[in-house]
């Protein structure tokens, strides 16, 4: 895809420029390539307006009568270049999603662009901005689309220095570099706000509320979402071979492995029954390599708007990538994706088209951007977006070892001593209970106990595991279905589909190869 800067210097006579920020865009054509013949119109301005001057009066220029955007297309269309002194002539329109629908202003356009193709001396060239890509269907074949991306690591650090100088900031008071990096995603005048505002609470450049702000400002989007989080490894019992998986991963995002050439992995997927731990995991993860954790909503996407639901993922997903570093976590990718073999009947093929830039991004992505994905049910997800992550793990039933070490952070987290309750006693009596099972019996146990005004003990813990029914009962088709499809390698002890996100022990490879046995002969009978 070409840049601005290669669109302008080729004279493209059609410009269609996505982007955050009107004024960055402007100043960034002022910079670069006007020479006097740049002019500005919006719907507000109604008016054509030399950039040169609408900057130096700070968008307020003089008051002239008001014309409609059809009106200025017009006079650009019947305009006289013979006498001007500049070869091309240049009209920026700002916010063109409001009136390039028009069908009347689409016609003029086109007769521009006719005029352009037969005319050698009607020398203009025509650029488009807003925020999302709004090019009509009758200038596809006429026009570029470029993407203005968000400011790079470099004009983020002089931007920064440049603040730091304005504020008269003092050594402790500066930004350290974790800051500066923090403001990847934000446009410059988003910095500069973040840096002020910071100053008048903290009378010093603070990264918690850089953290924040940046937070608050990528929300306001309504499409993605910063995620803050405290969850580490150690929150999380087993998952050992996963874990494990994660650590040597990270060799990438460092610079002694970029010095090493290793190329940054796309993402992992995580399947298995809900409970297991596979959320929390996609959040330690951006704890465990100190990145930014967005989360990508795929719901969020969809619009009844034709043509919405497309502008909005390639919206979210140039965020992403002007983000980067940073790990971009899909949690649940059936619920959203499930549709798309037969998205053609059901909703026109917004489903479909929604995967397939998706597909295409996850692909062709050359930003550091991390995807962490999850899903309950496998089966639902398109085998083409299964095959893009790097590596597939299966989040099984914890085993007895595992739920001994999920009892133990369970207590801890209620503010209980692990070491006076029975600890192996609880495990044995929770096989086949998912991680939040075990955190719900611990929690409505502590209710028990308060009712009758005693301490919690382990006893209190086995009443309620006793009554409550797990996951085996109320998932037990769906997880047949998830062994099945995991498969099983007796020479590697592991899964043939997918990783065993924990070392299965002796009890555990006897039940999934009973269960696929099962599962086997069932087909065989049928």
């Amino acid at each position: 895809m070409l840049t601005l800067d290669q669109c302008v210097g080729a004279n493209r006579p059609s410009i269609f420029v996505v982007g955050e920020s009107d004024v960055e865009i402007l100043k960034y054509l002022s910079e670069k390539h006007d020479r006097g013949n740049y002019y500005v119109y919006s719907t507000t301005i109604a008016k054509i307006v030399k950039l040169k001057d609408l900057l130096e009066k700070k968008f307020s220029p003089e008051k002239t009568p008001a014309q409609s955007t059809f009106e200025v297309l017009s006079s650009i269309l019947n305009r006289t270049f013979r006498e001007t002194n500049h070869h091309f002539d240049t009209f920026v329109f700002l916010d063109c999603d409001m009136f390039i629908s028009d069908r009347q202003n689409i016609r003029v356009v086109k007769d521009i662009l006719s005029r352009y193709q037969l005319d050698m001396e009607y020398t203009v060239n025509l650029i488009f901005v807003s925020q999302r890509v709004c090019i009509p269907p009758e200038l596809e074949r006429l026009s570029e689309v470029v993407f203005f991306d968000l400011p790079s690591e470099q004009l983020l650090k002089d931007t920064s220095d440049n603040l730091v100088d304005k504020l008269e900031l003092k050594d402790a008071q500066k930004p350290t570099d974790e800051v500066v990096n923090n403001l990847k995603g934000l446009t410059l005048f988003e910095v500069e706000q973040a840096y002020m505002q910071s100053w008048q609470l903290y009378q010093k450049i603070d990264l918690a509320f850089i953290r924040d702000f940046k937070k608050s400002s990528i929300s306001k989007t309504d499409l993605l979402t910063l995620m803050e989080t405290d969850l580490t490894f150690d929150s999380i019992g087993g998952l050992d071979n996963l874990k494990q998986w994660v650590k040597k991963s990270y060799g990438g995002w460092t610079v002694e492995g970029k010095k090493y050439n290793l190329p940054v992995l796309k993402g992992v997927l995580m399947i298995g029954p809900p409970g297991t731990g596979k959320s929390m995991m996609m959040k330690a993860i951006g704890n465990e390599w100190k990145l930014p954790v967005i989360n990508l909503d795929l719901s969020r996407v969809f619009s009844s708007r034709v043509g919405d639901s497309e502008a909005n993922i390639r919206r979210i997903l140039r965020i992403i990538e002007n983000t980067a570093p940073c790990l971009c976590v899909v949690d649940e990718m059936e619920k959203s994706f499930a549709g798309s073999q037969s998205s053609t009947f059901s909703d026109s093929g917004v489903t479909a088209r929604i995967l397939a830039v998706f597909l295409s991004w996850m692909q062709d992505c050359e930003k550091p951007v991390f995807i962490a994905g999850t899903s309950n049910n496998i089966m639902y997800l398109p085998p083409e977006l299964i095959s893009r992550f790097d590596e597939i793990f299966f989040v099984n039933l914890p085993q007895e070892r595992e739920r001994q070490e999920i009892f133990r952070i369970h207590l801890k987290i209620v503010g209980r001593d692990p070491d006076k309750f029975d600890i192996a006693t609880l495990a044995k009596n929770s096989d086949d209970f998912t991680g939040r099972e075990i955190q719900q019996s611990i929690k409505e146990s502590l209710y028990d106990a308060f009712s009758k005004n005693e301490e919690v003990n382990t006893q209190y813990i086995l009443n309620v595991l006793s009554k409550k029914t797990n996951i085996t009962t109320t998932f037990n088709e769906q997880l047949k279905a998830l062994y099945k499809w995991v498969g099983w390698n007796k020479d590697k002890k592991d899964g043939i589909r997918a990783r065993f996100a924990s070392t299965p022990d002796d009890m555990d490879v006897a039940r999934i190869q009973s269960e696929i046995d099962s599962i086997v002969g069932e087909i065989e009978k049928g």
